[in-house]
C-alpha cells in the first residue's frame, strides 16, 4: 500500500467473446473480439468444400472452453488453497504474535520489579547514608563532648589542688573553734562556710545599701542646691515685679487724684449736661410714643436710632398727607411750610 491507497489492477474493458458464425454485422461488434474460424486460404475453403459445416466448429470451439474452463477451475482450487494456507500462516503469526506479548509483558513486569527493588535499595542506601552521617556527626560531637568534660576535669583537679590548703585551713579552723560555736550543723566545715556565705551576703547587701544610699544623698544634694538656685531667681524677678507694680500703683494713684479734682471743678457742667441729656431722651421717647404704631415693639425693646427713625418715617407720612389734603394753588406754599416744618424737626431732634 502507498500513502494514495492499496495498489488497483488496471484492466481493459472486458470485451465479449464472439465466435463469428454470420457474416452480418452486428449492433455490438464494436465491443466484440473477433476470432477468425476459418484460417485456411480460400484455395484450400474450396479444396475442402464449402458446405462444411459451422455447427463442426462451434463443437470444437465448445471444447475449447471446457477446456480454459477446466483451467480455471483448477486455478481457482489453487488460489483458494493458497488462502487458506496464507490465513493458516496469519492464525500462525497472530499466535506467534500473542506469545511474544505475553513474554513482553512478562518480561515489563520483571523489568519493573527490578525497577522497584532497584528504587528501593538506592533509597535504602540513601538512608543509610544519611544515618551514617547523621552517627557521624554525633559521634564528633560526642567527641568534643568528651574533649571538654577531660579538659574541665583536668581543670577541676587542678581547683582540687589549689583549694586543698584552703581545706586544710577550714579544718584547723573548726578545730580551733568552741564546741558550741556551730551545734546546729553536722559537718563544720560546710557549716562555717555556710556562716562566711551568709555574712559576705549581708556584707554585701550592707555595702550595696551605703553606695545607693550616698548616691542619693548626692542628687538630693544637688536637687537642694537647684531648688535654692530656681528660688532666688524667682525671688529676684517677684521683687521686680512688685518694684513695677508699686510704681504703676503711684501712678495710678497720681491720676485718680487728678481725674478726682477734675471732676470735682466740672462736676455742676456735668449735672447740667447730663439733666438736658435727660430731657432729650424723654423727650424723644414721648414722641415715639405718640408715633408708633401698633405692630412696632414697644419702646423698652427699641433703640434711639429705631425710634429717631420711626418719628422721621412718621413726619414723612404726615407731609405727605398735608400735600394731598392742600390745594393746588397754594400747593407750593404749602409744600414748603411742610419742609420748613420737617427741617425744624430734624434740628430739634439733633
Amino acid at each position: 500500500m502507498t500513502a494514495q491507497g492499496p495498489y488497483k489492477l488496471d484492466l481493459d474493458t472486458n470485451k465479449k467473446n464472439v465466435f463469428v458464425t454470420q457474416l452480418n454485422e452486428r449492433e455490438d461488434e464494436d465491443d466484440a473480439t473477433v476470432y477468425p474460424v476459418v484460417q485456411e486460404s480460400g484455395d484450400k475453403l474450396i479444396q475442402t468444400g464449402i458446405n462444411t459445416l459451422q455447427r463442426t466448429l462451434l463443437l470444437k470451439k465448445e471444447v475449447e472452453v471446457e477446456s480454459v474452463q477446466t483451467e480455471l477451475e483448477a486455478k481457482r482450487h489453487e488460489f483458494k488453497q493458497r488462502m487458506e494456507a496464507c490465513a493458516q500462516r496469519q492464525v500462525e503469526v497472530q499466535k506467534r504474535q500473542q506469545r511474544m506479548k505475553d513474554r513482553t509483558a512478562k518480561f515489563e513486569k520483571f523489568i519493573k520489579e527490578n525497577e522497584a527493588k532497584r528504587k528501593r535499595a538506592i533509597q535504602k542506601y540513601q538512608a543509610e547514608v544519611k544515618l551514617k552521617e547523621q552517627k557521624q556527626d554525633e559521634f564528633d560531637i560526642l567527641c568534643e563532648q568528651m574533649e571538654e568534660l577531660e579538659q574541665r576535669q583536668k581543670y577541676l583537679e587542678n581547683k582540687v589542688v589549689q583549694h586543698r590548703k584552703y581545706e586544710e585551713y577550714l579544718l584547723r579552723v573548726t578545730d580551733a573553734m568552741p564546741e558550741d560555736y556551730l551545734a546546729s550543723a553536722d559537718d563544720k566545715v560546710k557549716g562555717l562556710m555556710m556562716r562566711h556565705r551568709t555574712l559576705s551576703d549581708s556584707n554585701k547587701s550592707i555595702v550595696d545599701n551605703l553606695v545607693a544610699m550616698t548616691d542619693e544623698l548626692e542628687d538630693l544634694k544637688l536637687e537642694i542646691d537647684s531648688l535654692m538656685s530656681e528660688h532666688n531667681k524667682e525671688k529676684i524677678s517677684i521683687n521686680s515685679e512688685i518694684a513695677n507694680f508699686q510704681k504703676q500703683q503711684e501712678r495710678l494713684q497720681e491720676q485718680n487724684k487728678q481725674m478726682e479734682q477734675a471732676f470735682i471743678a466740672n462736676k455742676g457742667d456735668l449735672l447740667a449736661k447730663r439733666r438736658d441729656l435727660g430731657i432729650t431722651f424723654m423727650a424723644i421717647d414721648n414722641i415715639a410714643e405718640m408715633c408708633r404704631k401698633e405692630w412696632d415693639p414697644t419702646l423698652e425693646k427699641m433703640s434711639l436710632e429705631l425710634k429717631l427713625t420711626r418719628i422721621r418715617d412718621h413726619l414723612n407720612d404726615r407731609e405727605d398727607v398735608a400735600k394731598m389734603a392742600q390745594p393746588s394753588e397754594f400747593g407750593d406754599a404749602g409744600r414748603t411750610g411742610s419742609s420748613n416744618l420737617y427741617k425744624g424737626s430734624r434740628v430739634r431732634m439733633k
